[in-house]
Order: C-alpha cells, then sequence, then structure tokens
C-alpha cells in the first residue's frame, strides 16, 4: 500500500497522478481524509434525485446480491443516493461515512471517481491504491457526469464501487447506459416545466403593464415591453442571476441593463428543482455619478497611467484608449529578449524627447532593472511625451517594477475575464463585428460565453469567435459553430450581491496567481482552508 507521501504507479493514467497532484495541493491528508467528508442534511427531491429514480431502481434489481453498490452525488458532490447489493459493502461505507450527505470532492477526500469525474468532467476509472486516501483503496470505481442535455451542466455523477478484488471493466457501459437514460428523463421533465411556465406567462401578462419575461431551461417568453428594454445579453445575465436563486416564491435583486438603466428584478420561482421563473422588471432611481462623457473626459487627463492585469485581459486595448494624444508608440518588453536592452532604450528615449504622442510601454514586468531605471528618470522630465504603462497585477510585480508602477499618477486595474461577466456580451459583438459584421450572436451562445470560465482572458474569446465565424460566414451564430470545450466546459455562474461578486473576485483572482493552490490563496487571505472551501462553495467557484 503506497504511503501518505507517495506518487500513483507509474503505469497509472496521467488523470490520475493530476488528480493526485490537485489533492496534495488542497492539503488533503491521505491517512486522515475519512475526516473531511462532512456530511449534511440533502434534498431528496431535486430535479436530479427525481430523473435518477426510476434508473436507479433497475440498477438495484439487476445488481442485487453483489458486491456492487450505487452512488449518486450532485453537481456539490454530496452523495444523494446510496445502495449497496451486499450488507457487507454497506456496512464497509458506514464504517467509513461514506453516506447520505456526505461530501466526496476531491479537495476534501483525494482521488476519487465521483469527485475527480466532477472536478474534470470526464468519466474516470479509480481502482484500489490509485484513490489518494488509503481508507478508499480496498475499493474501484467508475464515475460518470450526467450532463443536462438543455443547459450543458454537470447536474451530478453516477458511480458505481465494489470491492478492488471484485472489479469488472464490464461496468462502464452499465453506467453510460444509465447515465444516458438519466440524462433524457431529466430533459423531459425540462418541457413538463416549461408547459407550466408558459401557461402562468399567459395568466400573468393582460395584467402585468410593464416587462414580463418567463425564464425556463429550454423557453424565454417575453412581452412587448420586456423586448423593448431587455438585449439578448441582458436576458443571459438575467439567466444566470436566477440559477443561483433556491428558494420558492418572489425574489427581488438588482440588476444593471446593458443600456446603463437600473432595474429592479422581482422573480416568481415556480420550479426549485429546475430554471422556471416568471420575472418582472422595473426601473429603479438611476445611480448618481459621473456622465459617460465626463467619466471619459477624466480618464484622459495628462499624466502617467499604468494599466495592470494579466496578459490577454484587454489591457493593451485599454491602455489605447487612455492615450492622452496622438501618435501612439507602442514598445513590447518582449522585444528586449530579441533585440537587447540598448535598442529598445534608443527607441525609447527618442520618443520620449520627441515630446509629442503617447509611449505606450507593453509589459513592463520584463524589462531588465536598467531598463526600469531609464523609464523612472524619463518620467521625472519636463516636456516630454505622455506615457502609458502596462503590467501584470499589481501584486505579481518585483520590487523594482513595483517602484516603477508607483510613479504612475493613475492607475487601472483590468480583472480577468471569468471576473468580469457582465461585459463579455457586449465585448463578444463588438469583437465579433470587428471579424465578421454579417454574423450575430443568438442569445444561447451569448450564454455560453458568459458561463464559459475563460482562462485566456479577451484573446481567448477573440480566438473563439473566430472559430465560429470561420464556420459561419452569414447570420446567426448557434453553439455548434462553437469549439467544443465551450459546451463542455461551463464556468461559474454570476453571484446576486455585489459583495458575493467582490468576494469572489478576490478569491478567483488568488486562485489564478497561485495556480489554483487553494491552500497558499488561504495563507494570503488570511483565513482557513476550511473557510475558503466554504466561500467557494457559497459562490459557485468550482473550476479551480
Amino acid at each position: 500500500m503506497p504511503t501518505s507521501t507517495s506518487s500513483p504507479e507509474p503505469s497509472a493514467p496521467d488523470r490520475i497522478a493530476a488528480s493526485w497532484h490537485r489533492s496534495r495541493l488542497a492539503g488533503v491528508d491521505p491517512v486522515r481524509a475519512h475526516g473531511s467528508l462532512a456530511p449534511v442534511d440533502i434534498d431528496p427531491h431535486g430535479s436530479l434525485y427525481e430523473a435518477a429514480g426510476p434508473v436507479l431502481k433497475d440498477l438495484a434489481e439487476n445488481l442485487d446480491g453483489t458486491t456492487y453498490a450505487t452512488l449518486l452525488v450532485d453537481r456539490d458532490c454530496r452523495i444523494v443516493h446510496r445502495w449497496c447489493g451486499q450488507a457487507q459493502v454497506a456496512r464497509a461505507f458506514d464504517g467509513l461515512g461514506v453516506d447520505l450527505g456526505a461530501s466526496l470532492l476531491e479537495e476534501r477526500v483525494g482521488t476519487n471517481a465521483p469527485g475527480t469525474a466532477l472536478e474534470t468532467r470526464l468519466p474516470v476509472q479509480v481502482h484500489g491504491a490509485e484513490h489518494f486516501a488509503e481508507m478508499l483503496r480496498d475499493f474501484s470505481c467508475f464515475g460518470m457526469p450526467i450532463r443536462h442535455p438543455v443547459t450543458h451542466r454537470i447536474e451530478g455523477v453516477l458511480d458505481i464501487s465494489s470491492l478492488a478484488s471484485d472489479a469488472n471493466p464490464l461496468l462502464r457501459p452499465v453506467v453510460q447506459r444509465a447515465v444516458t437514460d438519466i440524462q433524457r428523463r431529466l430533459q423531459d421533465g425540462s418541457r413538463t416545466t416549461d408547459k407550466q411556465l408558459l401557461l402562468a406567462f399567459h395568466e400573468s401578462v393582460v395584467a402585468c403593464r410593464g416587462a414580463l419575461v418567463a425564464v425556463g431551461e429550454n423557453l424565454t417568453v417575453a412581452n412587448q415591453t420586456a423586448q423593448d428594454t431587455l438585449t439578448a445579453a441582458d436576458i443571459a445575465v438575467l439567466r444566470i442571476l436566477l440559477q443561483d436563486v433556491h428558494l420558492p416564491g418572489e425574489t427581488v435583486m438588482d440588476m444593471s441593463l446593458e443600456s446603463g438603466e437600473s432595474v429592479h428584478v422581482h422573480a416568481e420561482v415556480l420550479d426549485t428543482r429546475r430554471l422556471a421563473a416568471l420575472v418582472r422588471i422595473e426601473p429603479r432611481e438611476p445611480r448618481r455619478g459621473l456622465s459617460v462623457s465626463a467619466l471619459s473626459e477624466s480618464v484622459r487627463e495628462p499624466g502617467t497611467i499604468l494599466v495592470a492585469g494579466p496578459p490577454g485581459s484587454g489591457r493593451t486595448s485599454l491602455a489605447r484608449e487612455l492615450a492622452p494624444s496622438a501618435p501612439i508608440t507602442l514598445l513590447t518588453g518582449a522585444t528586449t529578449v530579441l533585440e537587447g536592452d540598448g535598442n529598445w532604450a534608443k527607441q525609447f528615449r527618442r520618443r520620449m524627447a520627441a515630446g509629442v504622442g503617447t509611449v505606450v510601454i507593453d509589459g513592463l514586468e520584463l524589462l531588465s532593472d536598467a531598463l526600469l531605471g531609464v523609464v523612472a528618470e524619463a518620467l521625472d522630465r519636463p516636456d516630454r511625451a505622455h506615457v502609458v504603462m502596462v503590467s501584470a497585477p499589481l501584486t505579481e510585480l518585483s520590487e523594482h517594477t513595483a517602484a516603477v508602477a508607483a510613479l504612475a499618477s493613475r492607475v487601472e486595474e483590468k480583472l480577468p475575464l471569468a471576473a468580469r461577466r457582465d461585459e463579455i456580451p457586449g465585448l463578444a459583438r463588438e469583437l465579433l463585428s470587428a471579424i465578421n459584421p454579417d454574423v450575430f450572436l443568438t442569445p444561447g451562445v451569448e450564454r455560453m460565453l458568459v458561463e464559459h470560465r475563460w482562462p485566456g482572458n479577451v484573446r481567448e474569446l477573440r480566438a473563439v469567435l473566430g472559430h465560429a465565424a470561420a464556420r459561419r460566414r452569414f447570420g446567426a451564430i448557434v453553439a455548434a459553430d462553437l469549439p467544443p470545450k465551450l459546451g463542455s466546459v461551463p464556468g461559474p455562474r454570476v453571484v446576486v450581491r455585489p459583495l458575493d461578486q467582490a468576494e469572489r473576485d478576490v478569491i478567483l483572482h488568488g486562485l489564478i496567481k497561485h495556480d489554483g493552490n487553494k491552500a497558499a490563496v488561504a495563507r494570503e487571505l488570511g483565513i482557513s482552508r476550511t473557510t475558503l472551501y466554504a466561500k467557494m462553495r457559497a459562490l459557485r467557484i468550482s473550476t479551480y
């Protein structure tokens, strides 16, 4: 049996080795992982269990008397169903705490079929010693994600487990067939709910004088006022907001439309198991502040400007927009690798001495200490050209780079695209128009773009749109025109409250900075890993 510090056998699949690496980063203890199952009360009436019930019953009848067990976990990796073919298997699970409400998240118990399948969104088999936690190494498990056919979200994972000595490779097609049946029943349930939602809309539309929208998993219906008020991007954001409402009855929240208007959203949730809500939109008093024109003037005031953000986030484009005067000269830090410091310094000094236009330094963090000194010296001189510096996030700058960055009189931070989801629809339309003005995005595609996590930021978004435009030269871009990854890796959902969004942005930034190392993020934020995991679950951060 491997020790707590060993790695999987060299012959283990790469996905198992990657899972072990993630488990170590999460701080999982292979010996004491059983104490992390943390069972909680679960909802036995959710749409997943409703769809899976008959399928699980059939599996139980076919596997009765064997040493096999079936587990069903929800999208939070909580066990919502457990069935065992023999009492000895049930006793083994009881002794480990593998019971209803227990968490099998990879970050809690390490490599295991349900948790790793949910983490990777792919089917996975974990046999014996491939389990990270010692307590699970007597078992062999195969887990397969259950994907909703309409929303493409992962609803949970179906797992069949057995004692390692009784492992059978023929279980894979059994699980695949069962998952297919569950997904079909999820789709049938969505159709029934959509019919009920449509009936509720028709009953309310006559009496409603304002904007009224019915939002379901496979249905969006709006009265004329709503059609005049809401754009496709507004509908996409509204859908994501509603996905975080889990209580029946009316919920009120605030939302900013693409037009800039602030509105109250009154959502009457008809079904908590599926997305089904009747939504009234009412205007609210606009927030006081600078007008767009005044803001535009304020950000173009002369002075040294710093734009900080991760590569691909649109930081260079923003730097060009903020340039106080033309012509604009772009000098990249990367060119110093090919051309040397001397040539870069010569070009920089010549443009600065000209005293006109704007010099954009793209990649401040890539400059040597000697070049940083040249830049700092030039910024102290009068009658020079304007300067806009572009750098990595402020927390990632070296001491010397941070010292030069601090000379800026104005700092604009560009967050990763995943933290600016409300901007994605408008940005996507702008980028697509530049690629091919003869095509447009459907609401469903805009929703998929909003839900993706965009590790490559704006650069990745531009590449995705270029791929779609190459497949569709005219008319509406549909889901089939997008790369497959857009349908298989939905990103975290937008949260409702501004405070939640702020917390979410901070945590996401930390996860990106530390390459998913949750222990390092917790230390930086001054909280325990347990608190960090709780916040990640509450804020629907599940992609790291």
